[in-house]
């Protein structure tokens, strides 16, 4: 029979060799200025979680937003967030500053999901 000090053991080794089994998040910082994105294409694979870090570090307000996700973050100058979402088919998807006049100035770019 085993000790409860070897049955914690073969729990936590259990519980690493999971978690390095699961996909790791493509990580991916996105900066708002104030009248453009700092990446206009982000390359991803399909099925991966993506983590993707907002920043803003203009003058003015921006929205982050895709459509096809139905995400829609707003980013004040100084903020940071952190949004994270996985997209399961290939393919190209849109994402823009919503607040009126940005995306027409340039703020504009695509996630780009291969297989």
């Amino acid at each position: 029979m085993l000790k409860l000090p070897k049955l914690l053991m073969l729990a936590g080794l259990l519980v690493a060799a999971l978690a390095a089994c699961l996909p790791q998040p493509q990580r991916f910082t996105l900066t708002a200025h104030d009248m453009l994105w700092s990446l206009h294409e982000i390359d991803i694979r399909a099925g991966q979680p993506v983590e993707l870090t907002l920043r803003n570090e203009g003058a003015l307000d921006h929205v982050f937003q895709i459509d096809d996700l139905d995400v829609q973050v707003l980013l004040s100058p100084g903020d940071v967030e952190i949004i994270t979402f996985t997209i399961k088919q290939p393919g190209v998807i849109t994402f823009i500053c919503s607040i009126p006049g940005h995306e027409e100035a340039g703020m504009l770019g695509q996630i780009v999901v291969s297989e």
